[in-house]
């Protein structure tokens, strides 16, 4: 079973200045965090984050960063994302990048599983690759049944212009692109063709509540082994 999704924005994070001579509460920017995320103020700027839970798709995504922009704040973090139904092959990922052509990975084993980092934290652009299946494991109490890789880009600092006006612009296939060229991930990708998004959001608190939750992903696995489908659907009687 095999599958890779479309190109998801899964973080978003901005800064708005703080101005001392308004309340806080009246502060336009952080009215309009108040309603979706928790924002943390500092002596000078008031910030906010929205992750997964938060950005359900990528409309609403970038209705986000547009009201970022709206309302004179700056976007310092964007985190997009590709899952794939599967384990990605850690060895033939390491050859790629052994001639000194890429950046090289490094990587942390967790209690959620193992995690793969390309490039540094304090560079611009960041690939995470790890062990979905074993995250929802690990914070959810769920086994989904089947591997799921996600592969994640961190943009920060002066790469982040150009990634937001390709995302504006509904240019995710550009994006997944620089990914597959920075990253030596071209012919992994070519040999999975991407479906729609996953739907990974939520803990379950029911059998039925995981399919809602997980339905993309457990179509992914109807259409490419119905064996497998029905064997997932029998253990979730567990869950």
């Amino acid at each position: 079973m095999t599958g890779v999704s479309m190109l998801q924005c899964g973080y978003i994070k901005a800064k708005f200045a703080y101005h001392h001579d308004t309340e806080l509460w009246e502060q336009p920017a952080y009215k309009w965090l108040s309603q979706y995320v928790r924002p943390r103020v500092t002596e000078h700027f008031i910030y906010g984050a929205f992750g997964h839970t938060s950005l359900s798709d990528n409309e609403t995504a970038r209705s986000h960063i547009k009201a970022v922009s709206e309302l004179g704040g700056k976007i310092t973090r964007l985190d997009f994302c590709i899952d794939y139904v599967g384990r990605l092959n850690f060895d033939a990922f390491y050859r790629l990048h052994d001639n000194g052509s890429k950046p090289v990975p490094s990587t942390y084993k967790s209690p959620s599983g193992t995690t793969v980092y390309v490039g540094r934290r304090s560079s611009g652009r960041m690939l995470r690759v790890y062990d979905k299946r074993g995250e929802i494991l690990s914070r959810k109490r769920v086994d989904i049944g089947f591997d799921l890789t996600r592969i994640e880009i961190e943009i920060k600092r002066n790469w982040i212009a150009h990634y937001k006006h390709l995302f504006m612009s509904h240019q995710e296939e550009a994006i997944v692109s620089d990914i597959q060229e920075l990253y030596g991930l071209r012919n992994f990708c070519k040999r999975h063709k991407a479906s729609k998004p996953f739907d990974i959001q939520e803990k379950a608190s029911s059998v039925w509540g995981f399919i809602v939750r997980y339905r993309n992903v457990i179509g992914c696995a109807y259409q490419q082994d119905k064996a497998q489908f029905l064997e997932i659907i029998g253990g979730l009687r567990d869950v």
